[in-house]
């Protein structure tokens, strides 16, 4: 039984600028001692546009400059790009050493997410929006995504998040 559950800080938005949403994490972690971030990028569901040109390079390569090597950063692209976009915005996030990917195409484009899954190294978390079990079998089967991250609300709470979990464990998957 574990004593301690990592977690990180996420729940800002899109409304700020790059360098506003890496400020609200900096102070963040120098207050809780969190060791992880999750920023979120693109548009949210946006066929490919940011929230203006150019904040989601800003703020990948910023993060990492301001909050160092010794926190673990994620991105979540909430549905905002397609493949090849999905793709490019990876590479970014490799390059500047995400441990992340959460969502780089809408949530019901499996296919996409896919592609993007498979082109890049950094992992690809998927599942957030899916409530169907014979979904999620499908998706592991498939290895639609590298993490399978489902939402406790919308899968419809804990059993169900357990008997998910016990899917990707069998498969193993994250």
């Amino acid at each position: 039984i574990r004593k301690e559950i990592p977690v990180y800080l996420s729940g800002s938005g899109r409304d700020t600028t790059a360098e506003q949403e890496v400020d609200v994490y900096v102070k963040a972690v120098e207050y809780t001692g969190a060791k992880a971030v999750k920023f979120k990028i693109g548009g949210r569901m946006s066929r490919n546009k940011d929230t203006y040109p150019g904040r989601t390079e800003t703020l990948i390569e910023l993060a990492r400059k301001r909050l160092g090597d010794k926190i673990t950063l994620y991105a979540d692209g909430n549905g905002s790009f397609n493949a090849a976009k999905g793709i490019a915005i990876g590479r970014r996030l490799e390059k500047q050493k995400y441990a992340m990917f959460e969502e780089p195409c809408p949530w019901e484009e499996l296919s996409e997410q896919k592609k993007v899954a498979d082109a890049l190294t950094i992992p690809v978390a998927g599942g957030e929006q899916d409530a169907s079990l014979w979904r999620f079998q499908w998706m592991i089967d498939n290895r639609m995504m590298d993490i399978v991250q489902l939402d406790l609300n919308y899968n419809g709470g804990f059993v169900r998040a357990a008997r998910v979990a016990r899917m990707a464990r069998q498969a193993k998957m994250v």
